[in-house]
């Protein structure tokens, strides 16, 4: 396969000899290292390949064995290019595109965020600008080693980040902590990929205790590292320690010679209570269609820039804006700068409109199933809700409360505790 490309872009004819001579001629070839090939004989004549600027050699020795020599074929680049010489502007075209795309592969055009839960793609890419990591940059001035501490540093609530660069593309994968600490582990790091699963106090000499974010009522702790500082059914307040980064050691008689720190790691679910509150205006506007036709308008997208071969405008008073957008891509991972976009024009004739009670009450509850999803698919338990619906004559509101069990600890840094002088203190704080 790689010959036939060197061949093709070399050039090379293929010709037909003819004479009394002919073994003379093929042995002058290669006498004077004129190669050969693909070389068979039919009808009294011998034909043979070979390359372009050899065929120039052939006058003195056809002339010396007495032969002719006729061009059966031409094949190859050269003499493609010299067919359509006149078409210069066509290959300019081609050069400049291959030049442009072969530039555009050393940037960075699209930046995919998976994993994200709390957190929005918006603020992790806003995140990403202000530290100068932005669609545009080369790939050369990617650091994923820095993009992931810094966004381990930016951001508490993610456990675990990955970058890595395929192709033009810079995609970051995080992990957040919603549910329960994830057990930290250390994956290998190679040229274009890191990942790093550390502690959030890893750099510090001191513990680290976890504490209460809310007020409620503990319903299971399973502590992995510290001590713990609370039980099941225990009540705390924001701000409580319920696991200790400080371990107390003791020696032969009991007694507190010191506390070694560490950083505290445990599942902690609360039971609390969360307030629900969402109002929905009586009058709405409805849209209802219309017979005149829909409007479609392409453009194209470069960066901010926006080009359309047609003025995008609307000959109707009301209509809605619908618009999609699709990025352009030569392999899997090559992607380009450039969208195309279609937008439509939908007309429609705006009516005033009343829900009933009925109907106020539905798409309340509607909203509210729909915050309960949401909550589900955080690890929340909801286990009582206290929700009511009123409607009046303006609006409709539901409000109440909801109690559910989730998790807690928030991670701080522990404060070594002074050693008692009394025995009878260190025996009471080891009771407790």
């Amino acid at each position: 396969m790689l010959l036939k490309i060197y061949q093709y872009i070399r050039g090379y004819v293929r010709i037909r000899i003819t004479g009394h001579r002919m073994e003379r001629f093929i042995n002058a070839c290669n006498y004077r290292k004129i190669k050969i090939w693909d070389l068979s004989a039919s009808d009294g004549s011998y034909e043979m390949n070979l390359w372009v600027k050899d065929f120039k050699k052939l006058r003195h020795i056809s002339h010396k064995t007495s032969t002719k020599i006729t061009i059966v074929k031409k094949y190859g680049l050269p003499f493609y290019l010299f067919d359509h010489r006149r078409r210069k502007l066509f290959f300019a075209g081609i050069f400049a595109a291959t030049v442009l795309l072969l530039i555009m592969s050393g940037y960075i055009w699209d930046i995919e965020i998976l994993g994200t839960h709390t957190q929005t793609e918006e603020v992790i890419r806003t995140f990403l600008k202000e530290n100068h990591v932005n669609t545009g940059i080369r790939r050369g001035n990617i650091d994923c080693d820095r993009i992931v501490k810094d966004i381990r540093k930016g951001f508490d609530d993610i456990i675990w980040v990955s970058a890595s660069i395929e192709g033009t593309r810079l995609i970051i994968q995080i992990k957040e902590n919603e549910d329960a600490k994830i057990d930290n582990k250390t994956d290998n790091k190679t040229d274009n990929k890191t990942d790093i699963k550390e502690d959030i106090y890893s750099n510090s000499d001191a513990g680290t205790d976890l504490v209460s974010d809310c007020t409620g009522t503990i319903v299971r702790i399973i502590t992995r590292k510290g001590i713990p500082m609370v039980r099941e059914g225990t009540s705390v307040n924001p701000g409580d320690i319920l696991v200790s980064g400080q371990i107390p050691i003791l020696n032969d008689a009991k007694e507190i010679t010191g506390y070694e720190s560490c950083h505290s790691d445990a599942d902690i679910f609360i039971q609390t209570q969360i307030h629900y509150e969402n109002t929905l205006p009586r009058k709405y506007v409805k849209k209802t269609s219309v017979k005149f036709p829909r409007l479609f308008y392409l453009y194209f997208r470069i960066g901010k820039y926006r080009l359309s071969p047609f003025f995008i405008w609307s000959p109707y008073e009301h209509y809605s804006k619908s618009t999609m957008e699709s990025r352009l891509k030569l392999l899997d991972h090559f992607y380009l700068p450039v969208y195309i976009g279609v937008v439509g024009l939908t007309p429609y004739k705006p009516v005033m409109k009343k829900y009933t009670d009925q109907q106020l009450q539905d798409k309340l509850n509607r909203y509210f199933l729909r915050y309960c999803e949401d909550l589900d698919k955080k690890g929340v338990e909801i286990i009582q809700n206290d929700v009511k619906i009123d409607t009046g004559s303006k609006e409709g509101a539901i409000s109440g409360t909801l109690t559910i069990i989730c998790n807690t600890g928030q991670s701080r840094q522990s404060e070594i505790p002074q050693l008692p002088n009394d025995p009878e203190e260190q025996i009471e704080q080891l009771g407790e």
